[in-house]
Protein backbone atom coordinates (compact mmCIF):
# COMPACT_ATOMS: atom_id res chain seq x y z
CA UNK A 1 0.00 0.00 0.00
CA UNK A 2 2.82 2.41 0.81
CA UNK A 3 5.00 1.34 -2.13
CA UNK A 4 6.51 3.51 -4.86
CA UNK A 5 3.94 2.36 -7.47
CA UNK A 6 1.16 3.66 -5.16
CA UNK A 7 2.95 7.00 -4.87
CA UNK A 8 3.24 7.21 -8.67
CA UNK A 9 -0.47 6.48 -9.06
CA UNK A 10 -1.41 9.13 -6.52
CA UNK A 11 0.93 11.61 -8.20
CA UNK A 12 -0.94 11.12 -11.49
CA UNK A 13 -4.23 11.75 -9.67
CA UNK A 14 -2.79 14.94 -8.20
CA UNK A 15 -1.79 16.09 -11.70
CA UNK A 16 -5.36 15.53 -12.81
CA UNK A 17 -6.69 17.71 -9.99
CA UNK A 18 -4.14 20.41 -10.87
CA UNK A 19 -5.23 20.24 -14.50
CA UNK A 20 -8.90 20.58 -13.57
CA UNK A 21 -8.14 23.63 -11.41
CA UNK A 22 -6.22 25.42 -14.18
CA UNK A 23 -7.54 27.30 -17.20
CA UNK A 24 -10.99 28.68 -16.40
CA UNK A 25 -10.52 27.54 -12.82
CA UNK A 26 -12.02 24.85 -10.67
CA UNK A 27 -15.33 26.67 -10.86
CA UNK A 28 -15.68 25.58 -14.48
CA UNK A 29 -14.87 21.93 -13.84
CA UNK A 30 -18.41 20.59 -14.31
CA UNK A 31 -19.53 22.91 -17.08
CA UNK A 32 -20.97 20.64 -19.76
CA UNK A 33 -24.21 21.17 -21.71
CA UNK A 34 -25.14 17.47 -21.57
CA UNK A 35 -25.11 17.02 -17.80
CA UNK A 36 -28.50 18.73 -17.44
CA UNK A 37 -30.43 16.35 -19.66
CA UNK A 38 -28.60 13.45 -18.02
CA UNK A 39 -29.82 14.65 -14.62
CA UNK A 40 -33.29 15.22 -15.97
CA UNK A 41 -33.57 11.78 -17.58
CA UNK A 42 -32.14 9.96 -14.54
CA UNK A 43 -34.57 11.79 -12.28
CA UNK A 44 -37.48 10.86 -14.52
CA UNK A 45 -36.42 7.21 -14.56
CA UNK A 46 -36.06 6.98 -10.76
CA UNK A 47 -39.28 8.86 -10.01
CA UNK A 48 -41.51 7.12 -12.55
CA UNK A 49 -39.85 3.72 -12.67
CA UNK A 50 -40.23 3.71 -16.46
CA UNK A 51 -37.55 3.97 -19.14
CA UNK A 52 -37.91 6.91 -21.49
CA UNK A 53 -39.19 5.93 -24.92
CA UNK A 54 -40.48 9.23 -26.28
CA UNK A 55 -39.35 12.86 -26.15
CA UNK A 56 -41.37 15.15 -23.88
CA UNK A 57 -39.19 18.17 -23.11
CA UNK A 58 -39.07 20.20 -26.33
CA UNK A 59 -41.93 21.41 -28.49
CA UNK A 60 -40.17 20.62 -31.78
CA UNK A 61 -39.95 16.84 -31.35
CA UNK A 62 -42.50 16.23 -28.59
CA UNK A 63 -43.89 12.71 -28.72
CA UNK A 64 -41.26 11.40 -31.14
CA UNK A 65 -39.61 8.05 -30.28
CA UNK A 66 -36.34 8.41 -28.38
CA UNK A 67 -34.19 5.99 -26.39
CA UNK A 68 -32.11 7.02 -23.39
CA UNK A 69 -28.95 5.30 -24.64
CA UNK A 70 -26.78 6.21 -21.61
CA UNK A 71 -29.29 5.61 -18.84
CA UNK A 72 -27.05 3.61 -16.49
CA UNK A 73 -24.16 6.10 -16.54
CA UNK A 74 -26.55 8.95 -15.68
CA UNK A 75 -27.61 7.46 -12.36
CA UNK A 76 -24.35 8.03 -10.40
CA UNK A 77 -24.31 11.71 -11.40
CA UNK A 78 -27.95 12.19 -10.44
CA UNK A 79 -27.72 10.39 -7.10
CA UNK A 80 -24.56 12.30 -6.21
CA UNK A 81 -26.21 15.59 -7.19
CA UNK A 82 -29.28 14.89 -5.05
CA UNK A 83 -27.14 14.26 -1.97
CA UNK A 84 -24.14 16.55 -2.52
CA UNK A 85 -25.17 19.14 -5.10
CA UNK A 86 -22.65 20.28 -7.68
CA UNK A 87 -19.81 18.81 -5.62
CA UNK A 88 -21.46 15.42 -6.02
CA UNK A 89 -21.22 15.72 -9.81
CA UNK A 90 -17.60 16.80 -9.44
CA UNK A 91 -16.72 13.88 -7.15
CA UNK A 92 -18.24 11.30 -9.51
CA UNK A 93 -16.40 12.79 -12.48
CA UNK A 94 -13.05 12.94 -10.68
CA UNK A 95 -13.44 9.47 -9.15
CA UNK A 96 -14.06 7.87 -12.55
CA UNK A 97 -11.39 9.97 -14.30
CA UNK A 98 -8.82 9.23 -11.58
CA UNK A 99 -9.59 5.52 -11.77
CA UNK A 100 -9.06 5.59 -15.53
CA UNK A 101 -5.75 7.40 -15.17
CA UNK A 102 -4.49 5.00 -12.51
CA UNK A 103 -5.82 2.12 -14.61
CA UNK A 104 -3.78 3.26 -17.62
CA UNK A 105 -0.72 3.46 -15.38
CA UNK A 106 -1.47 -0.07 -14.15
CA UNK A 107 -1.70 -1.24 -17.76
CA UNK A 108 1.72 0.30 -18.35
CA UNK A 109 3.06 -1.63 -15.36
CA UNK A 110 1.46 -4.82 -16.68
CA UNK A 111 3.00 -4.47 -20.14
CA UNK A 112 6.43 -3.14 -19.16
CA UNK A 113 6.95 -4.86 -15.83
CA UNK A 114 8.39 -1.63 -14.42
CA UNK A 115 6.48 1.05 -12.51
CA UNK A 116 9.01 3.78 -13.35
CA UNK A 117 8.61 3.24 -17.08
CA UNK A 118 4.83 3.08 -16.69
CA UNK A 119 4.80 6.37 -14.78
CA UNK A 120 6.94 8.17 -17.37
CA UNK A 121 4.74 6.85 -20.18
CA UNK A 122 1.59 7.91 -18.30
CA UNK A 123 3.05 11.37 -17.70
CA UNK A 124 3.90 11.74 -21.39
CA UNK A 125 0.44 10.55 -22.38
CA UNK A 126 -1.37 12.77 -19.86
CA UNK A 127 -2.47 15.21 -22.59
CA UNK A 128 -4.33 12.36 -24.34
CA UNK A 129 -6.61 11.48 -21.46
CA UNK A 130 -7.51 15.00 -20.39
CA UNK A 131 -9.32 15.88 -23.61
CA UNK A 132 -12.96 16.96 -23.10
CA UNK A 133 -12.69 16.33 -19.36
CA UNK A 134 -16.16 16.98 -17.96
CA UNK A 135 -18.93 15.12 -16.10
CA UNK A 136 -19.67 12.92 -19.09
CA UNK A 137 -21.12 9.45 -19.41
CA UNK A 138 -18.31 8.63 -21.86
CA UNK A 139 -15.91 8.42 -18.91
CA UNK A 140 -17.58 5.17 -17.85
CA UNK A 141 -17.01 3.81 -21.36
CA UNK A 142 -13.28 4.57 -21.15
CA UNK A 143 -13.16 2.98 -17.70
CA UNK A 144 -14.65 -0.23 -19.09
CA UNK A 145 -12.11 -0.14 -21.92
CA UNK A 146 -9.26 -0.03 -19.40
CA UNK A 147 -10.77 -3.06 -17.61
CA UNK A 148 -11.15 -4.90 -20.91
CA UNK A 149 -7.52 -4.30 -21.89
CA UNK A 150 -6.38 -5.50 -18.47
CA UNK A 151 -8.27 -8.74 -19.11
CA UNK A 152 -6.90 -9.17 -22.64
CA UNK A 153 -3.30 -8.28 -21.87
CA UNK A 154 -3.31 -10.50 -18.79
CA UNK A 155 -3.58 -13.44 -21.20
CA UNK A 156 -0.04 -12.65 -22.33
CA UNK A 157 1.07 -13.08 -18.71
CA UNK A 158 -0.62 -16.46 -18.43
CA UNK A 159 -3.67 -15.26 -16.47
CA UNK A 160 -7.08 -15.89 -18.04
CA UNK A 161 -9.92 -13.64 -16.83
CA UNK A 162 -11.87 -13.68 -20.12
CA UNK A 163 -15.02 -15.03 -18.43
CA UNK A 164 -15.44 -11.52 -17.02
CA UNK A 165 -15.87 -10.05 -20.51
CA UNK A 166 -19.59 -10.89 -20.99
CA UNK A 167 -20.58 -9.23 -17.66
CA UNK A 168 -18.42 -6.26 -18.63
CA UNK A 169 -20.26 -5.83 -21.93
CA UNK A 170 -23.61 -6.24 -20.16
CA UNK A 171 -22.75 -3.13 -18.13
CA UNK A 172 -21.16 -1.36 -21.08
CA UNK A 173 -24.12 -1.61 -23.48
CA UNK A 174 -26.36 0.05 -20.88
CA UNK A 175 -23.82 2.74 -20.12
CA UNK A 176 -22.41 4.13 -23.36
CA UNK A 177 -22.16 3.48 -27.09
CA UNK A 178 -18.37 3.11 -26.86
CA UNK A 179 -19.01 -0.59 -26.19
CA UNK A 180 -18.60 -1.03 -29.95
CA UNK A 181 -14.97 0.05 -29.77
CA UNK A 182 -14.32 -2.44 -27.00
CA UNK A 183 -16.07 -5.22 -28.90
CA UNK A 184 -14.03 -4.59 -32.05
CA UNK A 185 -10.78 -4.58 -30.07
CA UNK A 186 -11.74 -7.85 -28.36
CA UNK A 187 -12.53 -9.54 -31.68
CA UNK A 188 -9.26 -8.31 -33.21
CA UNK A 189 -7.26 -9.49 -30.21
CA UNK A 190 -8.75 -12.98 -30.30
CA UNK A 191 -8.56 -13.17 -34.10
CA UNK A 192 -4.83 -12.38 -34.07
CA UNK A 193 -4.39 -15.46 -31.90
CA UNK A 194 -5.64 -17.59 -34.79
CA UNK A 195 -2.58 -16.55 -36.82
CA UNK A 196 1.00 -17.75 -36.49
CA UNK A 197 4.02 -16.26 -38.20
CA UNK A 198 6.96 -13.87 -38.19
CA UNK A 199 7.44 -10.94 -40.53
CA UNK A 200 10.63 -9.14 -39.58
CA UNK A 201 10.01 -7.58 -36.16
CA UNK A 202 6.32 -8.43 -36.37
CA UNK A 203 5.10 -11.73 -34.97
CA UNK A 204 1.90 -13.59 -34.20
CA UNK A 205 1.47 -16.50 -31.79
CA UNK A 206 -1.39 -18.94 -32.26
CA UNK A 207 -3.69 -19.78 -29.36
CA UNK A 208 -4.24 -23.42 -28.52
CA UNK A 209 -7.34 -25.13 -29.85
CA UNK A 210 -8.94 -25.05 -26.42
CA UNK A 211 -8.23 -21.36 -26.04
CA UNK A 212 -9.69 -20.55 -29.46
CA UNK A 213 -12.89 -22.42 -28.63
CA UNK A 214 -13.16 -20.66 -25.28
CA UNK A 215 -12.54 -17.22 -26.80
CA UNK A 216 -15.13 -17.88 -29.50
CA UNK A 217 -17.65 -18.77 -26.79
CA UNK A 218 -16.73 -15.66 -24.80
CA UNK A 219 -17.17 -13.50 -27.89
CA UNK A 220 -20.56 -15.05 -28.65
CA UNK A 221 -21.69 -14.59 -25.03
CA UNK A 222 -20.46 -10.98 -25.04
CA UNK A 223 -22.50 -10.33 -28.18
CA UNK A 224 -25.59 -12.03 -26.79
CA UNK A 225 -25.65 -10.00 -23.57
CA UNK A 226 -25.67 -6.77 -25.59
CA UNK A 227 -29.38 -7.37 -26.15
CA UNK A 228 -30.10 -7.45 -22.41
CA UNK A 229 -31.11 -3.82 -22.17
CA UNK A 230 -34.35 -1.81 -21.94
CA UNK A 231 -34.43 -1.03 -25.68
CA UNK A 232 -33.36 -4.30 -27.28
CA UNK A 233 -31.75 -4.17 -30.73
CA UNK A 234 -32.23 -0.38 -30.96
CA UNK A 235 -29.62 0.22 -28.28
CA UNK A 236 -27.22 -2.19 -29.99
CA UNK A 237 -27.72 -0.37 -33.29
CA UNK A 238 -27.25 3.10 -31.81
CA UNK A 239 -23.47 3.46 -32.43
CA UNK A 240 -24.06 2.60 -36.09
CA UNK A 241 -26.76 5.25 -36.26
CA UNK A 242 -24.27 7.84 -35.01
CA UNK A 243 -21.66 6.74 -37.53
CA UNK A 244 -23.88 6.55 -40.61
CA UNK A 245 -26.99 8.67 -40.01
CA UNK A 246 -25.85 11.62 -37.91
CA UNK A 247 -23.51 13.49 -40.23
CA UNK A 248 -24.56 16.87 -38.87
CA UNK A 249 -23.45 15.74 -35.42
CA UNK A 250 -19.97 14.91 -36.68
CA UNK A 251 -19.75 18.06 -38.80
CA UNK A 252 -20.87 20.61 -36.21
CA UNK A 253 -20.05 19.27 -32.72
CA UNK A 254 -16.58 20.44 -31.70
CA UNK A 255 -15.35 17.18 -30.17
CA UNK A 256 -15.94 15.38 -33.49
CA UNK A 257 -13.52 17.73 -35.26
CA UNK A 258 -10.15 16.48 -36.48
CA UNK A 259 -7.10 17.03 -34.32
CA UNK A 260 -5.72 20.56 -34.68
CA UNK A 261 -1.97 20.23 -35.19
CA UNK A 262 -1.54 23.98 -34.69
CA UNK A 263 -2.61 23.62 -31.06
CA UNK A 264 -0.27 22.63 -28.22
CA UNK A 265 -2.25 19.45 -27.68
CA UNK A 266 -2.01 18.52 -31.35
CA UNK A 267 1.74 19.06 -31.43
CA UNK A 268 2.35 17.07 -28.27
CA UNK A 269 0.19 14.20 -29.56
CA UNK A 270 2.20 14.12 -32.79
CA UNK A 271 5.45 14.24 -30.81
CA UNK A 272 4.31 11.30 -28.67
CA UNK A 273 3.54 9.17 -31.72
CA UNK A 274 6.92 10.08 -33.20
CA UNK A 275 8.60 9.09 -29.94
CA UNK A 276 6.94 5.66 -30.06
CA UNK A 277 8.09 5.24 -33.68
CA UNK A 278 11.66 6.32 -32.92
CA UNK A 279 11.95 4.04 -29.90
CA UNK A 280 10.66 1.16 -32.00
CA UNK A 281 13.33 1.80 -34.64
CA UNK A 282 16.15 2.32 -32.17
CA UNK A 283 15.39 -0.66 -29.93
CA UNK A 284 14.15 -2.89 -32.78
CA UNK A 285 11.50 -4.27 -30.46
CA UNK A 286 9.40 -7.13 -31.73
CA UNK A 287 5.76 -6.18 -32.09
CA UNK A 288 2.91 -8.60 -31.70
CA UNK A 289 0.22 -8.42 -34.35
CA UNK A 290 -2.33 -7.37 -31.70
CA UNK A 291 -0.17 -4.46 -30.54
CA UNK A 292 0.37 -3.23 -34.09
CA UNK A 293 -3.35 -3.23 -34.85
CA UNK A 294 -4.14 -1.45 -31.58
CA UNK A 295 -1.47 1.17 -32.31
CA UNK A 296 -2.86 1.79 -35.80
CA UNK A 297 -6.37 2.19 -34.37
CA UNK A 298 -4.99 4.64 -31.79
CA UNK A 299 -3.27 6.76 -34.44
CA UNK A 300 -6.29 6.73 -36.76
CA UNK A 301 -8.68 7.62 -33.94
CA UNK A 302 -6.52 10.45 -32.59
CA UNK A 303 -5.96 12.06 -35.96
CA UNK A 304 -9.55 11.68 -37.18
CA UNK A 305 -11.61 12.85 -34.18
CA UNK A 306 -10.30 14.81 -31.22
CA UNK A 307 -12.63 12.98 -28.82
CA UNK A 308 -10.74 9.75 -29.60
CA UNK A 309 -7.51 11.13 -28.17
CA UNK A 310 -8.70 9.50 -24.96
CA UNK A 311 -8.91 6.15 -26.75
CA UNK A 312 -5.43 6.69 -28.20
CA UNK A 313 -4.01 7.44 -24.76
CA UNK A 314 -5.44 4.24 -23.29
CA UNK A 315 -3.93 2.18 -26.12
CA UNK A 316 -0.62 3.98 -26.64
CA UNK A 317 0.62 4.63 -23.09
CA UNK A 318 1.09 0.92 -22.21
CA UNK A 319 2.85 0.34 -25.54
CA UNK A 320 5.15 3.29 -24.90
CA UNK A 321 5.91 1.95 -21.42
CA UNK A 322 7.25 -1.24 -22.98
CA UNK A 323 10.03 0.70 -24.74
CA UNK A 324 11.21 2.71 -21.75
CA UNK A 325 12.64 0.30 -19.12
CA UNK A 326 15.96 -0.24 -20.94
CA UNK A 327 16.43 3.53 -21.28
CA UNK A 328 16.15 4.16 -17.53
CA UNK A 329 19.17 4.19 -15.25
CA UNK A 330 17.57 1.62 -12.99
CA UNK A 331 14.42 -0.46 -12.77
CA UNK A 332 12.07 -0.40 -9.84
CA UNK A 333 13.25 -2.71 -7.06
CA UNK A 334 10.54 -3.33 -4.42
CA UNK A 335 13.04 -4.41 -1.80
CA UNK A 336 14.59 -0.94 -1.86
CA UNK A 337 11.31 0.84 -1.08
CA UNK A 338 11.54 3.24 1.85
CA UNK A 339 8.10 3.06 3.39
CA UNK A 340 8.32 6.19 5.54
CA UNK A 341 9.33 8.30 2.55
CA UNK A 342 6.39 6.92 0.59
CA UNK A 343 4.03 7.66 3.48
CA UNK A 344 5.20 11.28 3.64
CA UNK A 345 4.94 11.66 -0.13
CA UNK A 346 1.39 10.28 -0.15
CA UNK A 347 0.37 12.59 2.70
CA UNK A 348 1.70 15.60 0.79
CA UNK A 349 -0.07 14.54 -2.42
CA UNK A 350 -3.37 14.01 -0.59
CA UNK A 351 -3.02 17.44 1.04
CA UNK A 352 -2.49 19.05 -2.38
CA UNK A 353 -5.53 17.24 -3.78
CA UNK A 354 -7.65 18.39 -0.82
CA UNK A 355 -6.43 21.96 -1.30
CA UNK A 356 -7.59 22.04 -4.90
CA UNK A 357 -11.04 20.57 -4.24
CA UNK A 358 -13.53 23.22 -5.36
CA UNK A 359 -16.30 24.39 -3.04
CA UNK A 360 -19.98 24.24 -3.89
CA UNK A 361 -19.90 28.01 -4.28
CA UNK A 362 -17.06 27.86 -6.80
CA UNK A 363 -18.78 25.19 -8.86
CA UNK A 364 -22.08 27.06 -8.82
CA UNK A 365 -20.30 30.24 -9.92
CA UNK A 366 -18.79 28.35 -12.86
CA UNK A 367 -22.18 27.00 -13.90
CA UNK A 368 -23.79 30.44 -13.62
CA UNK A 369 -21.03 31.91 -15.75
CA UNK A 370 -21.49 29.34 -18.51
CA UNK A 371 -25.29 29.18 -18.56
CA UNK A 372 -28.03 31.86 -18.47
CA UNK A 373 -28.80 31.65 -14.75
CA UNK A 374 -29.88 35.30 -14.54
CA UNK A 375 -32.36 34.82 -17.36
CA UNK A 376 -34.22 31.95 -15.68
CA UNK A 377 -36.94 34.12 -14.05
CA UNK A 378 -37.62 35.70 -17.44
CA UNK A 379 -37.83 32.29 -19.14
CA UNK A 380 -40.13 30.85 -16.47
CA UNK A 381 -42.55 33.73 -17.04
CA UNK A 382 -42.91 32.70 -20.68
CA UNK A 383 -44.82 29.53 -19.76
CA UNK A 384 -47.88 29.16 -21.97
CA UNK A 385 -47.20 32.34 -23.96
CA UNK A 386 -45.60 30.87 -27.08
CA UNK A 387 -42.69 28.95 -28.54
CA UNK A 388 -39.15 29.71 -27.42
CA UNK A 389 -36.11 29.47 -29.70
CA UNK A 390 -32.94 28.91 -27.67
CA UNK A 391 -29.19 28.47 -28.04
CA UNK A 392 -28.18 24.83 -28.56
CA UNK A 393 -25.87 24.58 -25.53
CA UNK A 394 -28.44 26.18 -23.22
CA UNK A 395 -31.37 23.91 -24.07
CA UNK A 396 -30.86 21.18 -21.47
CA UNK A 397 -29.98 23.73 -18.77
CA UNK A 398 -33.27 25.53 -19.42
CA UNK A 399 -35.19 22.25 -19.42
CA UNK A 400 -33.67 21.33 -16.06
CA UNK A 401 -34.26 24.72 -14.45
CA UNK A 402 -37.40 25.89 -16.26
CA UNK A 403 -39.25 22.69 -17.24
CA UNK A 404 -42.55 24.54 -17.61
CA UNK A 405 -41.27 26.13 -20.84
CA UNK A 406 -40.64 23.64 -23.69
CA UNK A 407 -37.49 24.58 -25.63
CA UNK A 408 -36.59 24.43 -29.31
CA UNK A 409 -33.48 22.23 -29.05
CA UNK A 410 -30.94 20.78 -26.61
CA UNK A 411 -27.57 19.06 -26.88
CA UNK A 412 -28.80 15.48 -27.32
CA UNK A 413 -28.38 16.01 -31.08
CA UNK A 414 -29.54 12.57 -32.31
CA UNK A 415 -33.30 13.12 -32.34
CA UNK A 416 -32.88 16.66 -33.65
CA UNK A 417 -30.76 15.42 -36.54
CA UNK A 418 -33.29 12.75 -37.51
CA UNK A 419 -36.24 15.14 -37.36
CA UNK A 420 -34.46 17.93 -39.28
CA UNK A 421 -34.48 20.31 -36.32
CA UNK A 422 -30.70 20.69 -36.10
CA UNK A 423 -30.50 21.56 -39.79
CA UNK A 424 -33.12 24.29 -39.32
CA UNK A 425 -31.37 25.50 -36.16
CA UNK A 426 -28.13 25.92 -38.09
CA UNK A 427 -29.94 27.74 -40.88
CA UNK A 428 -31.31 30.20 -38.34
CA UNK A 429 -28.24 30.74 -36.16
CA UNK A 430 -25.81 30.98 -39.06
CA UNK A 431 -28.09 33.66 -40.54
CA UNK A 432 -28.81 31.82 -43.77
CA UNK A 433 -32.61 31.74 -43.57
CA UNK A 434 -33.35 32.95 -40.04
CA UNK A 435 -36.78 34.52 -40.45
CA UNK A 436 -38.13 31.60 -42.48
CA UNK A 437 -37.13 29.16 -39.71
CA UNK A 438 -38.67 31.37 -37.02
CA UNK A 439 -41.86 31.56 -39.03
CA UNK A 440 -41.89 27.80 -39.73
CA UNK A 441 -41.93 26.96 -36.03
CA UNK A 442 -44.13 29.90 -35.02
CA UNK A 443 -41.44 31.25 -32.69
CA UNK A 444 -42.58 34.08 -30.44
CA UNK A 445 -39.55 34.36 -28.14
CA UNK A 446 -35.81 33.98 -28.77
CA UNK A 447 -33.05 33.58 -26.16
CA UNK A 448 -29.47 33.91 -27.43
CA UNK A 449 -25.95 34.81 -26.41
CA UNK A 450 -25.24 38.53 -26.72
CA UNK A 451 -22.51 38.00 -29.32
CA UNK A 452 -24.41 35.59 -31.57
CA UNK A 453 -24.79 36.63 -35.25
CA UNK A 454 -28.52 36.00 -34.97
CA UNK A 455 -28.67 38.49 -32.09
CA UNK A 456 -27.36 41.25 -34.33
CA UNK A 457 -29.93 40.37 -36.99
CA UNK A 458 -32.89 40.51 -34.59
CA UNK A 459 -31.64 43.76 -33.05
CA UNK A 460 -31.99 45.35 -36.48
CA UNK A 461 -35.33 43.82 -37.37
CA UNK A 462 -38.54 45.78 -36.95
CA UNK A 463 -40.43 42.50 -36.44
CA UNK A 464 -38.62 41.82 -33.16
CA UNK A 465 -38.06 43.78 -29.98
CA UNK A 466 -35.59 43.17 -27.18
CA UNK A 467 -37.36 42.20 -23.96
CA UNK A 468 -34.47 41.05 -21.78
CA UNK A 469 -30.72 41.56 -21.54
CA UNK A 470 -27.85 40.86 -19.16
CA UNK A 471 -24.09 40.47 -19.59
CA UNK A 472 -24.54 37.02 -21.07
CA UNK A 473 -27.95 36.60 -22.68
CA UNK A 474 -30.45 38.62 -24.62
CA UNK A 475 -34.09 37.84 -25.38
CA UNK A 476 -36.42 39.03 -28.12
CA UNK A 477 -40.18 38.91 -28.68
CA UNK A 478 -41.96 38.98 -32.00
CA UNK A 479 -43.87 42.24 -32.51
CA UNK A 480 -45.91 41.22 -35.55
Amino acid sequence: MFSLPTVFGLLLVMLLFLFMSSGPGASGAIVDPDIWWHLRDAGQLLHTGHFIRAESWTFTVAGKPWINFEWLAELPYYIAFVHLGYRGIYFVMMLVASTILVGIYALGCLRSGDCKAAFIASFIGFHFVTVSMAPRTLLFGWLFLVVELAILWSLEKGRDFTLWLPPLFLLWINTHGSWLIGFVLMVLFFACGAVKGEWGNLCATRWTGGQLRKFAAVTAASFAVLFINPYGWRLVAYPFDVAFHQKLTIEHVAEWASLDFHSIRGKTVLATFLLVAILTLVRKRRWSLQDLLFALIAVYGAFTYERFLFLAGILIVPLLAMDLPDLLLSRYQPEKDRRWINVVAMAVLLAIIAFFLPTEKQLRAGVNQAFPEKALPYVRNLAGQGHLFNTFNWGAYLEWNAPQVPEFIDSRVDIFVHEGILADYLQATEVHDTFAVLEKYQIRFVLLGKDAPMTYLLEHSSAWKQTYSDQQAVAFERTH
